[in-house]
């Protein structure tokens, strides 16, 4: 039979970790505070050096818990950082949740994440449980486009599988699937001129822009894909005829020849209207022009319907009286990152709800049932032995 999870405790190590303040780039302080608490559980505990790559205070915490079964390592996954405001968060505990006093976010996205974690380890080491080699990661700066996850030293682990606590949704909406997303960087080049005196020598990078965007198909494209121009930047005076204007776009899919598709299609219609202007100015020919750079900002995730971790959280869920419902979620996580690095890993939800708001709250009930379903992923993991591939 599976032990309980002690709810008083994990409730309050929530809350001490919600109190300190971490936001992305700047979570050295509970990075050393998960350090000890981890070194005093007896984890191997190393930082990677993600840190400074991104000019942060401090890099991943990875954490090794030996096994005391013979079972394939498992992975178990959040991230430290969190946004703002989040300066004196004071954590306010009522029987059915806990919230912030209204001036702050919680911090539940994703401290939750790492409380469900702690307790989960330390209700198998205190009940003496047959447990995996368990991995446990802690990324920095998931807020700023998963950027611990993205250089995170993977050298450093052998899990295949595992779970990542970083979902809002009910409980029994477990991510599987989530789009990989293409970032775009657009600078269109037209040909400055007075605008009352000599409107005609000049090509307003604006009107270039106005059409090609007016040409792009936004927004909801179909049920995998989505794409937005999010900002526009450009000219200098209502007298001047724009020389130059910088727009910053996405495009998101789950399917990678879909968003391919949509890339193009977006760059298409920036040569489009391109070449429709081009005006002659003493004696030569002006022809406006574009640079347009992508770049990768996650993969795609897809957890197949055999991957042996979602038949375990399956099986929890109807000890909890749950049927787990695979989801598709619209936006990355590090399961995206990871999954490109070979780990897969299901999305759980740990009980927040209402993130990045000042009205962020930790529903309990979702919270510590959350715990209760590793606890029995992890049993059912560890009586499986090395069957994994």
């Amino acid at each position: 039979m599976t032990p309980a999870i002690n709810e008083k405790r994990m409730a309050q190590l929530f809350c001490d970790l919600a109190k300190i303040t971490s936001l992305s780039g700047k979570e050295g302080a509970i990075a050393r505070r998960l350090s000890i608490l981890l070194k005093f559980m007896g984890a191997e505990v190393t930082i990677d050096d993600a840190g400074r790559k991104i000019g942060g205070e401090t890099g991943n915490v990875i954490a090794r818990f030996p096994g005391t079964a013979p079972a394939e390592p498992f992975l178990l996954s959040a991230h430290m950082d969190t946004v703002g405001p989040a300066d004196n968060v004071r954590p306010q505990v009522r029987k059915d949740r806990i919230s912030s006093d209204g001036a702050t976010i919680l911090g539940a996205d994703c401290k939750a994440g790492i409380a469900i974690i702690l307790e989960v380890v330390k209700t198998l080491e205190e009940n003496k449980l047959p447990h995996p080699p368990i991995e446990a990661v802690f990324t920095i700066s998931e807020e700023m486009a998963l950027m611990g996850a993205k250089y995170l030293d993977y050298s450093k682990l052998r899990s295949r599988y595992g779970l990542i606590f970083d979902n809002e949704q009910a409980l029994d909406n477990v991510i599987t699937s989530a789009p990989a997303a293409d970032s775009m960087e657009i600078k269109v080049y037209g040909a400055a001129a007075h605008a009352g005196v000599a409107p005609e020598k000049g090509i307003s990078a604006i009107k270039v822009v106005s059409d090609a965007i007016s040409g792009m198909r936004l927004g909801r494209i179909d049920s995998q894909t989505t794409a937005n121009i999010g900002f526009i930047s450009g000219g200098n005076a209502i007298n001047i005829i724009p020389a130059s204007v910088e727009l910053s776009g996405e495009a998101r899919s789950h399917d990678p020849a879909k968003l391919r598709k949509q890339t193009r299609h977006m760059e298409d219609c920036l040569k489009k209207a391109v070449k429709k202007i081009k005006v002659r100015s003493e004696g030569r020919l002006i022809i406006p022009r574009y640079e347009f750079l992508i770049e990768r900002k996650f993969p795609n995730l897809h957890i197949e319907k055999n991957n042996p971790v979602l038949a375990l959280i399956a099986a929890a869920m109807r000890e909890e009286g749950l049927r787990m419902k695979p989801s598709a979620s619209g936006g990355g996580t590090d399961g995206n990152i990871m999954y490109g690095h070979g780990i897969k890993a299901p999305i759980l939800s740990t009980g927040m709800r209402d993130v990045h708001t000042t009205h962020e709250y930790l529903d309990l009930k979702d919270f510590f049932a959350c715990a209760r379903l590793t606890l029995k992923v992890l049993e059912g993991w560890t009586k499986a032995g090395n069957s994994k591939n």
